[in-house]
């Protein structure tokens, strides 16, 4: 397969870490340049090339929107982007100074969908079947998010069933970090992503198969 993407600029890392000590406006549109030749245009092409197979592709703006969070700096320090959005699902890169986090998921399920997952989740078999497709993803180095989890049981489910910890979830998503290295500047980029994306994809699949669709 033809490539338009051959990785990311050199100074991509430099680029953030300068943005992190001088996240303001006026620093931004004196360094677009660099942000253009590092940042933006090789994620254009990578989107170009993730499209093929895992289209729809949405690229984030760098700009935070600060009618809802007028109290932070007003850019993003990372790029990002999702792929195959679908019934609250879909695929997720992120490109920063510490190099790129890959996941997949619902990461805020509907009521509905929550509500079905638990009413699988807790039965024997089902929550069964949920950590055997977990099993196959975390075996590649891919964390569930329990960040924002339930610190108890929710309504309606006993604190001692057996399957209590997928019962308190509220982000149904998996994710790993990659840390930066010759391969980001290379279409080795790629090559990872796509790798990555493909061992997420039962999970996402498991999902679309299971839950409502909103």
């Amino acid at each position: 397969m033809t490539t338009a993407f051959s990785g990311f600029g050199k100074d991509l890392i430099q680029y953030y870490i300068q943005l992190e000590e001088n996240n303001n406006r006026e620093w931004f549109h004196a360094h677009r340049a660099m942000y253009d030749v590092n940042v933006a245009i090789p994620l254009k092409k990578l989107a170009e090339d993730l499209s093929v197979n895992y289209g729809p592709i949405k690229i984030f703006r760098p700009y935070r929107n600060v009618r809802f969070w007028p109290d932070l700096p007003p850019l993003n320090e990372h790029a990002s982007l999702t792929a195959n959005a679908e019934a609250n699902s879909a695929y997720y890169l992120r490109i920063d100074a510490d190099g790129m986090l890959l996941g997949a998921g619902n990461w805020q399920p509907s009521k509905a969908q929550l509500t079905q997952f638990r009413v699988i989740a807790s039965t024997d078999s089902g929550a069964q079947a949920i950590r055997s497709v977990l099993a196959k993803v975390q075996a590649h180095g891919f964390e569930l998010s329990t960040d924002n989890a339930l610190k108890s049981a929710p309504r309606g489910y006993a604190k001692d069933n057996p399957n209590i910890g997928l019962l308190r979830l509220r982000s149904l998503s998996l994710s790993a970090h990659f840390a930066p290295g010759p391969w980001l500047y290379s279409s080795d980029c790629l090559t990872k992503v796509l790798l990555g994306w493909q061992t997420l994809t039962p999970w996402i699949q498991w999902l679309r198969s299971h839950l409502p669709p909103e």
